[in-house]
């Protein structure tokens, strides 16, 4: 058995597959600035109802969510974003390594 390194370990926890009612996106956000963007970002999504997992990229300006697609939605993201005071100006599936 391999050693997975943390950062490929958190990538493949992110890439969740897309069974059953969990769905991994990756939102990008336009606004942050700061360590403290990033944070505030994270908590905010974090609290959603649904969301399962968070991780903001504030260099890349992108933010990964793993959510509960029967509890919330695409929408419902941006619009927490937008109260963070960011803009979520797009959204990519995310691949799953799984499919190849």
């Amino acid at each position: 058995m391999r050693e997975v390194p943390d950062a490929e370990f958190m990538d493949n926890a992110q890439n969740a597959q897309s069974e059953g009612p969990w769905e991994t996106r990756d939102l990008v956000i336009a606004g942050m600035g700061c360590d403290n963007c990033v944070r505030k970002l994270e908590k905010t999504l974090r609290a959603k109802d649904g969301v399962k997992a968070v991780r903001v990229d504030g260099i890349a300006g992108r933010a990964t969510v793993t959510f509960d697609r029967t509890r919330t939605n695409i929408p419902e993201l941006q619009q927490v974003v937008a109260k963070s005071g960011y803009r979520a100006d797009a959204v990519e599936l995310k691949s799953n390594p799984a499919q190849g």
